[in-house]
């Protein structure tokens, strides 16, 4: 699973604008975004560092601009608004993010697998063939990563909201490396790199939640035994207080990841998995379960780590907490 953010969410969709809405609608549905970057006129572009937690996926990483250009603020709550305004002007990178991001509870489990086996044998589940570590874990490919984003970076804000905190949107090329490869909560030696282009952003408010990742990219690996892929992969996660339980397609993460073969295109590993965010007023932390499954084919890998038994389907069983 590439580094720098982590995983996926759906879709790029136009926008239009009635030309009969009233002059105070269409100055705060738009325009906001122009009067927020002439705002900023003569305020020069400056590094900043973003740090990002989470028990599946932390970061730190440093926006380094390469143009005298502040980072602009788009100001919408739409989020095709977003995805246009995030894609405009992406093929020029005015932007360079260093990243180190590391994945605790798969590093955890992997740690877990080899120095622990007695631990590790007590998340199976009776002769089902399915081992909780497994569950938490699949999907992810490396414990750790160093990246190298460069593209545009754009400062997200609700209309009306004085405040962007550290809500950020990212379009452009991603260049990402490491030193393991990780197969069934197993390390093993592998230096491999990724190139990628991609758009991702997160919004994060005390009542509103959202982030969103679509990639698409390849991977090459050192270890001759792990095939070299491309895939596409896409993430969408978003959280609202303002809705109930009931509505299912609210409060709620979908992931879709499918990797090809680079000599001859043949799919060799499938990732599918939704999940459901149970928010109740008052808390600072919101229940959440991923339920889904990693499908892959025997030819995904070679030699030595090779699975000769066919292809085989993992579940995925993810409960958490989002802070």
């Amino acid at each position: 699973m590439p580094t720098f953010f982590a995983h996926l969410r759906t879709g790029c969709i136009a926008a239009a604008f009635c030309a009969c809405t009233s002059a105070a609608t269409a100055e705060e549905a738009y325009p906001a975004d122009k009067k927020v970057e002439e705002s900023q006129i003569g305020i020069p572009a400056k590094s900043e560092l973003v740090f990002e937690l989470d028990p599946y996926y932390t970061s730190v990483g440093y926006n380094v601009p390469l143009t005298n250009k502040p980072i602009p603020t788009i100001t919408s709550d739409n989020e095709a608004v977003i995805y246009r305004d995030l894609i405009e002007g992406s093929l020029i990178p005015r932007y360079m993010v260093l990243e180190a991001s590391v994945y605790p509870v798969a590093g955890l489990s992997s740690y877990i697998k080899s120095h622990s086996p007695n631990l590790y044998r007590q998340g199976e589940i009776g002769h089902s063939g399915i081992n909780l570590f497994e569950s938490a874990t699949a999907g992810f490919q490396e414990p750790w990563a160093v990246s190298a984003f460069f593209g545009n970076v754009a400062k997200l804000k609700r209309p009306k909201e004085t405040r962007h905190g550290n809500n950020y949107g990212y379009t452009g090329y991603l260049l990402s490396a490491g030193n393991k490869h990780i197969k069934n909560n197993t390390l093993v030696a592998d230096d491999w790199f990724e190139f990628e282009w991609k758009i991702k952003g997160k919004i994060d408010y005390p009542n509103e939640k959202l982030s969103w990742s679509f990639r698409v990219g390849g991977r090459w690996n050192h270890n001759r035994d792990v095939n070299d892929v491309t895939y596409i992969s896409l993430h969408r996660s978003n959280l609202n207080l303002r809705y109930s339980f009931l509505e299912w397609l609210e409060n709620a993460n979908y992931d879709l990841r499918a990797h090809f073969l680079q000599n001859g295109g043949q799919m060799v590993r499938l990732e599918l998995i939704a999940g459901k965010k149970v928010p109740v007023e008052g808390w600072s932390y919101t229940p959440t379960l991923d339920i889904g499954f990693v499908w892959s084919s025997p030819n995904e890998y070679a030699g030595a780590l090779r699975d000769n038994r066919g292809n085989t389907t993992t579940l995925v069983f993810r409960p958490s907490l989002e802070f």
